[in-house]
């Protein structure tokens, strides 16, 4: 009788699991192809504010996460790639490249960003708060259930112990 609401919590749960994985898949980044001679520069990610110039933030290689945690570095032998968690910028053309000596920006790559909705970021806060009442509730549901069934084996012993005295009052006769 509780495989089914076992089984609709099981799901519930699954689709928030689902949920908050789709999120991560909407993740926007950007691959910047880096030469050898760029190496040892310093790497550049910025929002394009006008057709030469772009503001932005400047790191090192050692950088694994920028902006506090909102842009992520992944560093390979020939590039590095930024993964945009929160667009804090708003949408527009990104690039990303190195800073040459003379303080330029060399454009490795570009490319447009918007910012992504995701319906985890809203339903989480409506969620999370539920998930106790949800605990709360399942559990008094299994008790009253468990009761349920405790009370129906008393009748089958009741029923079973009238069976037993029935049969040996009657060998007794």
């Amino acid at each position: 009788m509780t495989f089914p609401v076992i089984k609709t919590v099981f799901v519930f749960i699954s689709v928030l699991f689902w949920m908050a994985g789709t999120c991560d898949s909407v993740l926007q980044r950007l691959t910047c192809p880096i030469n050898l001679e760029h190496k040892d520069l310093p790497k550049v990610w910025c929002k394009q504010s006008s057709e030469m110039c772009c503001t932005g933030v400047a790191f090192h290689t050692e950088a694994q996460l920028l902006d506090g945690g909102r842009l992520e570095v992944l560093q390979d032998s020939d590039s590095f790639t930024v993964r945009v968690h929160d667009l804090v910028h708003g949408n527009g053309l990104y690039w990303c490249g190195v800073l040459g000596m003379n303080q330029t920006i060399i454009k490795l790559a570009e490319g447009y960003f918007r910012s992504s909705f995701c319906p985890w970021q809203i339903l989480r806060w409506i969620l999370l708060p539920l998930l106790p009442i949800v605990v709360i509730i399942f559990h008094l549901y299994l008790n009253i259930q468990r009761k349920s069934m405790d009370q129906h084996s008393d009748i089958v012993m009741t029923e079973w112990e009238q069976t037993v005295i029935f049969l040996i009052s009657y060998y007794k006769k």
